[in-house]
């Protein structure tokens, strides 16, 4: 189909982008393992040496692509700190041949601490008779942190589990089946906030190795786990009071303006700016503790494929604590799933894995209507 043909060549020109700056040592993620990558870096390198002083002063920190934008689409460069006017107008005139060129501000992803449960989102008071929705705050049960509950799913034998991220929920792999999920998090327990209350035991967490993406396969991480309800009338499929979760999921795509209910920031809205091409590497760090005598420390660099961009309007579309959140598109009956929000840096961008492939590998379905009326 020519739109098919029309994003692989906007992948194209957005890998040679890449691969340019990594043979230029303008990049700071990991290495590129793909065929061709070299040769699509020399012919960009003849037009392009004019654009090397001003991203060595900023070095790239990914490069995208959208075809959202215009006929042919855009390519995405993302710096850690913006450009000047001139050093925009003189990039863009070293990759003139590659289409439509967009600079833009994002920072590398760190997983920080949850930030203070004093100025997260409160939970909502009202309307869904006790049950704990979606969008709250959860965490293993012996871990001072704070993530979001993203969503309510159902394994094929009919099995309610909660998803969230796996740095969340997972222990980054580490937390044993069978180990106490709470909410609200640790770290939003304390005098005058809200009880805790266990809502489930983890069950399985999807794959999060470490490693050079020549020797990993980045395409197969996913920073997911879920955790089997314990009573799940006790639980609601609502995103935090403001809308239900949706049936279906979805493709991401680029333009398209999205939500999502967070423990931090509550509703917020953005838009989906890009698809990072090739892999993204998010360093981890934490130590999960499975009894007074036995931790496990979890360390190292994940590299996932693909990622998106998300561009909050008006504000950070997400801060730390907000992992594991679900993002949606469209409203109404036509709002479908399309993510979990799994990074950022408190900046107006945050980073989101697309979310059809996380249930396909755990052979899941999308709760809707579960425990949303005031009965």
């Amino acid at each position: 189909m020519a739109a098919d043909r029309r994003i692989r060549a906007l992948r194209e020109r957005a890998l040679a982008v890449r691969a340019w700056a990594e043979g230029n040592r303008l990049l700071h993620a990991g290495r590129l393992p793909i065929a061709g990558g070299p040769e699509i870096a020399m012919a960009t390198t003849a037009f392009a040496e004019a654009a090397v002083p001003a991203f060595t002063r900023k070095p790239i920190v990914a490069v995208g692509m959208n075809p959202g934008r215009g006929e042919d689409g855009a390519v995405v460069i993302y710096t850690a700190r913006p450009l000047t006017a001139a050093e925009g107008a003189q990039a863009a005139e070293s990759f003139k041949g590659t289409g439509e060129l967009l600079f833009r501000v994002a920072k590398p992803p760190v997983l920080d601490a949850a930030m203070p449960a004093a100025l997260a989102a409160p939970l909502p008071q009202a309307g869904l008779a006790g049950r704990y929705p979606c969008g709250s705050s959860i965490s293993l049960g012996n871990v001072r942190e704070a993530g979001t509950l993203g969503c309510l799913v159902r394994d094929a034998g009919g099995v309610l589990y909660g998803l969230s991220a796996n740095h969340v929920t997972g222990g980054c792999s580490n937390a044993r089946p069978g180990a106490p999920v709470v909410g609200p998090g640790i770290k939003d327990v304390g005098a005058g906030l809200p009880d805790p209350r266990t809502l489930g035991h983890h069950a399985r967490a999807l794959a999060l190795v470490p490693g050079d993406p020549a020797s990993v396969a980045p395409g197969r991480n996913r920073d997911a786990a879920v955790f089997r309800l314990s009573d799940p009338d006790a639980l609601s499929s609502s995103q935090g009071g403001h809308h239900d979760t949706p049936a279906a999921a979805a493709e991401p795509m680029e333009e398209a303006v999205v939500e999502k209910v967070g423990r931090s920031t509550g509703l917020t809205r953005g838009v989906i700016e890009s698809q990072i091409v090739g892999p993204f590497p998010v360093s981890y760090r934490t130590t999960i503790y499975h009894s007074a005598e036995e931790d496990a420390e979890f360390r190292g660099q994940v590299f996932f494929e693909p990622v998106y961009v998300v561009r909050g309007e008006g504000g950070p579309f997400a801060l730390a604590g907000d992992s594991g959140a679900l993002v949606t598109a469209g409203t109404g009956t036509a709002r479908r799933a399309v993510g979990i929000v799994f990074s950022g840096r408190g900046a107006e961008e945050s980073y989101m894995l697309p979310l059809k492939p996380i249930l396909d590998d755990l052979g899941m379905t999308l709760v809707s209507g579960h425990g949303t009326s005031e009965a």
